[in-house]
């Protein structure tokens, strides 16, 4: 049997075009899956929606709230790069627009297809009127995106202190974890961020959570530089004798990263805290002792009590532990 291809082809465009463009209705999913996305589209992306998502790009109040209040215009409909209006007023920081979206109604946990809510970009940029406005709305501080982060983690990436604090009196989780099991305190450390960091942990961050390769926040600050988180880390507890998955501690690290500054602080740190006879943290992760440099082979283990004897480390010193390590990486 053969068949007419030209209605079968357009019925099947027709589909494919109503499936890219429709979402099923919310189910009973939970409120915390990165999958449920609560922005509902019974209609095609139609001239009144790329109007109301340009005038939300422009920040033009006056033209939203007029677009706004033509029939089933629905400002949680997400376009093809998978934003809506109300996502981009959010972003943006546009808080007379957001309070209109707001008034006209919506889900406050409308997602865009990273699975961020407003409340999510708000924190990531650093809009923090925007973010009182949205948990004012009762938009939730749990919700995580397809990362697994909270609202809270993009706000300690983004160096806010006002929305740290407004995140956690609004009981935000400070030792949220994501997919990778990395704290807001973790990535603020990255990121280099130490006021953010004392925030944080002001706020109850655990200083010695690890992810899922047992790293800490100090070990990562190590290898990425930050010396002043590193020394906000460490003056408030952080276990400088945790060992990694790999069984590195944090002098490693900061070795790797060449990070000679960084390594005096550690260095200092540890013996202030080994005191009266205690094991020096310094001798653990790789051994120094165990060089294996051909021209002091026969004197390495006199040189090594001699470093051992001597307090601080100079530089000279830390540079040939370093170039050591580099060594044995090769």
């Amino acid at each position: 049997i053969w068949w007419e291809p030209g209605p079968l082809r357009a019925v099947a465009m027709k589909s494919l075009k109503s499936r890219l463009w429709k979402q099923d209705a919310p189910g009973p999913t939970s409120p915390s899956s990165p999958t449920a996305v609560a922005s509902t589209q019974s209609a095609e992306w139609n001239k009144y929606d790329d109007r109301l998502m340009k005038a939300a790009e422009r920040g033009d109040v006056e033209k939203v709230s007029s677009i706004l209040a033509k029939k089933g215009v629905h400002p949680g409909k997400l376009d093809v790069e998978g934003r809506s209006a109300f996502h981009v007023v959010a972003s943006k920081g546009n808080l007379e627009c957001l309070n209109a979206i707001l008034t006209h109604g919506i889900d406050v946990a409308t997602r865009d297809s990273a699975g961020r809510n407003a409340l999510h970009l708000a924190a990531k940029y650093g809009h923090a009127l925007c973010l009182q406005k949205l948990l004012q709305y009762n938009c939730p501080t749990e919700h995580v995106d397809l990362q697994g982060r909270t609202a809270l983690h993009d706000a300690a990436m983004a160096d806010c202190p006002s929305s740290i604090q407004l995140l956690c009196d609004h009981g935000a989780s400070v030792n949220a974890k994501d997919i990778d099991g990395r704290t807001p305190l973790v990535l603020a450390t990255q990121m280099c961020r130490p006021t953010i960091c004392q925030l944080l942990i002001d706020r109850g961050a655990d200083v010695n959570s690890r992810d899922k390769q047992n790293r800490t926040a100090l070990m990562l600050g190590c290898e990425y530089g930050c010396r002043d988180a590193v020394e906000v880390l460490v003056k408030n507890g952080a276990d400088l004798t945790l060992l990694d998955a790999l069984g590195h501690d944090s002098s490693y690290y900061a070795r790797i990263g060449d990070n000679l500054d960084i390594l005096n602080l550690l260095k200092t740190a540890s013996e202030n805290t080994n005191k009266g006879g205690g094991r020096e943290l310094w001798r653990k992760g790789p051994p120094l002792q165990q060089r294996n440099l051909s021209h002091t082979q026969d004197e390495g283990s006199v040189k090594s009590t001699q470093r051992e004897q001597r307090e601080p480390h100079s530089f000279q010193d830390l540079e040939i532990e370093n170039e050591d390590i580099r060594e044995k990486l090769r």
